[in-house]
């Protein structure tokens, strides 16, 4: 904070602290008047009864009823205060008229004092114990001289020394108040001005904070916005392109770039950049080796982005050993002729569970645009990129894998139907088979996308679409029907086939001699095949010898 700024912190602190004095005193002086008057009522009587000379009984009378006139009347406060400090004055003087220096007046001139500086001002204090001496040494001489005596005349009379002590202690008194209001009112106000200064440091600081916590709340819904984007999106080449655009227009970025490791993991291959800049490098295949002294490289080696604050300064980390890699300052020169306006710049890996599948490179032209309290945004950022991409080449794996399985099935398919028409021809008709002159429809019978043979249809009026559904629907139910049956035939061909398997197997396991077993062979497998002749034998060549 600047010396003006404190010196205006100050100032208006000031002023503040004393509206505030002001305000106190305009309230505090109403309970004061009413305390005055309820207590005056105690002590007027007697003291008017005891007075003696009518002058005092009329200052006593005058004091209480204008106390009470300015507590009654709504009066402006500096009105109401110098009524009482005149009060207060007035009873001080006719204590010092009735009894001398020796009465109850010190204690209402110093009274006078500390209100005239509580209530109105150190200056005000100031003139009521100029007053108050003033009087006292009038009233001391002339009491002194013989041309006045004290009214009361059982008062014991003062010497010179008793004159000069209480005017001495009004004096002492009177200065040790009034510095000690104004040392006071002095502490109040630095305190107050530090209190302010405190309140408006805390207020910035809130205010900076504030401004923080929406400009994080800002990039974490562009954040979220970017995931939610390349998500929906299962095209790799697509997500890549769409990520740097989004990123690039987002972040306001003057480069925007996205790496892939190759094969071997020691090239980092660049996919996708914005800009003229990054068309030159993609027609460049441009690729930057990960084991060199790059940011990419060094961002997917030790998987962690690093932020390059000031492009100029940090180019002279290169050749400084004692200045290590940081997270948020990297020994890596750029330079880079097609992008000179870089002044900043990040690097994040794309990381995938433990394994780093690339990098997300961004630049600005502004200075520290990429800061370290941002960088676990970033990070998130990346890696739903990275997920991303991976999710779409697990799709295109299975997408792919189902292609296969589909084109299987279908030469399966098409290799058992072909063989099962070959040997027998299914066909059914209905109806007359002239079609001159009628309308005809052909619908094939479809399964799993293989043709497996076609419903023809004629008639003497057009075919509608709702008929159309309908035969589509009922060829498409059809197609799956004679699957089944050919799958129960299938089952239960193998059924019978295991079952022959099992009984001839048995049979020739009940046989206990060679010729049994031998004849058993024979005869089951002629009577199960219907062979007209069956030979077997059992014969050593000597070509096994």
């Amino acid at each position: 904070m600047t010396n003006n700024s404190s010196d205006h912190i100050m100032s208006n602190a000031e002023e503040a602290t004393r509206l505030l004095y002001k305000n106190w005193r305009e309230k505090f002086i109403m309970p004061l008047l009413i305390g005055a008057l309820i207590i005056g009522v105690f002590v007027l009587i007697p003291a008017v009864q005891s007075a003696g000379s009518l002058i005092i009984k009329a200052i006593f009378i005058a004091s209480y009823v204008l106390t009470g006139i300015v507590t009654v009347i709504r009066f402006s406060y500096f009105i109401r205060i110098s009524v009482f400090l005149l009060s207060i004055y007035a009873l001080g003087l006719s204590e010092l008229i009735r009894y001398g220096i020796l009465g109850d007046a010190t204690f209402f001139f110093l009274a006078l004092i500390v209100f005239g500086t509580l209530l109105l001002s150190p200056q005000a204090g100031i003139t009521a114990m100029v007053a108050d001496t003033l009087t006292t040494l009038l009233i001391g001489w002339l009491m002194l001289s013989g041309k006045m005596t004290p009214l009361n005349s059982y008062t014991s009379p003062a010497v010179f020394q008793d004159w000069l002590s209480g005017g001495g202690m009004i004096v002492m008194f009177g200065a040790i108040i009034i510095l000690g209001f104004q040392r006071l009112e002095k502490a109040f106000l630095e305190a107050q001005a530090q209190i302010d200064i405190n309140l408006s440091t805390i207020k910035d600081e809130r205010n900076n904070l504030e401004k923080k916590v929406a400009e994080r709340t800002q990039q974490l819904r562009k954040v979220n916005d970017i995931g939610r984007t390349i998500s929906a999106i299962l095209n790799p080449d697509e997500l890549l392109t769409r990520a740097a655009n989004i990123i690039s227009d987002e972040f306001e970025c003057y480069y925007t770039a996205i790496f892939l490791t190759d094969a071997s993991s020691q090239w980092a291959e660049l996919k996708v950049a914005t800009g003229n800049a990054g068309q030159v490098l993609l027609k460049n295949k441009y690729h930057l080796d990960i084991n060199g002294k790059n940011a990419v490289g060094t961002a997917i080696r030790n998987k962690q982005a690093y932020i390059i604050s000031d492009i100029e300064s940090s180019s002279i980390r290169l050749d400084n050993p004692l200045l290590p890699y940081t997270r948020n300052q990297i020994a890596v020169r750029f330079d880079n002729p097609l992008l000179p306006n870089t002044r900043s710049q990040i690097t994040i890996p794309l990381t995938v569970g433990e394994n780093v599948i690339g990098a997300l490179e961004m630049h600005s032209t502004k200075e520290n645009a990429f800061i370290q309290q941002d960088a676990d945004a970033y990070e998130n950022m990346a890696n739903q990129i990275a997920i991303a991409l991976e999710n779409s080449r697990l799709f295109r794996e299975a997408e792919q894998s189902l292609h296969e399985m589909s084109a299987t099935q279908q030469q399966y398919l098409q290799g058992v139907w072909q063989s099962l028409t070959s040997e027998q021809k299914f066909e059914h008709t209905i109806g007359n088979s002239d079609t001159a002159g009628k309308q005809e429809i052909e619908i094939p019978l479809t399964l799993r996308d293989q043709k497996i043979g076609q419903i023809n249809m004629s008639s003497i009026e057009e075919w509608t679409p709702e008929q159309k559904s309908i035969i589509e629907s009922v060829a498409l139910q059809a197609a799956l029907a004679l699957e089944n049956a050919r799958l129960v035939e299938e089952s239960q061909s193998i059924a019978m086939r295991e079952r022959f398997l099992n009984e001839v197997t048995s049979k020739i396991w009940a046989s206990t001699t060679i010729d049994s077993i031998l004849q058993t062979t024979v005869r089951e497998l002629g009577r199960a095949l219907e062979a007209t002749e069956v030979d077997i034998e059992v014969t050593m060549s000597k070509e096994n010898e």
